[in-house]
């Protein structure tokens, strides 16, 4: 991880770990239940779904590997519940009120195994070193853009560029990051 990061006017200040953010934002999950309850009810239709996904979130987020803290948590937090809530239609997992323990009958265990953790961890490593190797603009239009996901004619508005241009540096940071971490992969192929 990171030993510092930029913040909005630029200044360097120091990271916090990536167990920290996890913490918390899952705080920012529990101290708001009720308002992301209701809210995610709103959006999903189903109580039980949104009970269910905040449940998700919160494990998701006791999990989570940042590089840097997200600038709106609590939108964050709702996205990562929305997520949670699409995993879990899509996995035929939403429970019912009705359905109870036996719909869990026969599940497999798709958590991670150790292999995956590891692997995992080491792909937030190694993209953690790419990033910390872009310009500075280019690293602060990738967060701001994909992390905090702030609008693109603000970020355009804080670094005095266009939104064409905010458009292109985006694009030049992720094929620079594509390009890192496909020579990272091939040269881990090469050499083991």
């Amino acid at each position: 991880m990171p030993a510092n990061l930029q913040d909005g006017a630029g200044a360097m200040v120091p990271a916090p770990s990536a167990a920290l953010l996890g913490g918390q934002l899952q705080e920012v999950l529990t101290g708001n239940y009720v308002g992301f309850h209701k809210r995610l009810t709103r959006h999903l239709g189903c109580s039980d779904l949104a009970s269910e996904s905040l449940h998700e979130a919160w494990l998701r987020l006791g999990g989570a590997m940042l590089v840097r803290a997200p600038g709106n948590p609590e939108g964050y937090v709702f996205r990562v519940a929305c997520n949670a809530a699409m995993d879990l239609l899509r996995a035929g997992q939403a429970l019912g009120p009705a359905d109870g323990n036996a719909a869990l009958e026969g599940v497999a265990d798709e958590a991670p195994g150790p292999e995956r953790i590891v692997a995992a961890r080491a792909s937030v490593r190694a993209l953690d070193r790419v990033c910390r190797g872009l310009p500075g603009r280019h690293q602060a239009i990738l967060f701001a853009l994909r992390i905090d996901e702030a609008p693109r004619q603000e970020v355009a508005a804080r670094h005095g560029l266009s939104v064409r241009n905010v458009d292109t540096a985006l694009r030049q940071a992720l094929r620079r990051c594509e390009t890192e971490l496909e020579s990272m992969r091939t040269w881990n192929c090469l050499h083991r």
